[in-house]
């Protein structure tokens, strides 16, 4: 593997970790402001389920 290579993985790594914590932040958010699980899950879903799975987005509502 060449160094550029590496580098972009390293890059595409770090948009995911700032994704995740992303996600978590909305999932408190929509908490605070009384969303039940389906209403977040289903408003997760609109946002993230090009990347995420519905069973992935579940378990960050679980984490967060």
């Amino acid at each position: 593997m060449d160094y550029e290579t590496r580098l972009l993985e390293e890059k595409q790594e770090g948009k995911e970790e700032a994704t995740i914590a992303g996600l978590k932040k909305l999932i408190a958010a929509l908490r605070d402001f009384g969303g039940t699980n389906q209403q977040i899950l289903h408003r997760l879903e609109i946002d993230y389920g090009d990347q995420f799975t519905k069973k992935e987005l579940e378990n960050f509502m679980k984490r967060a």
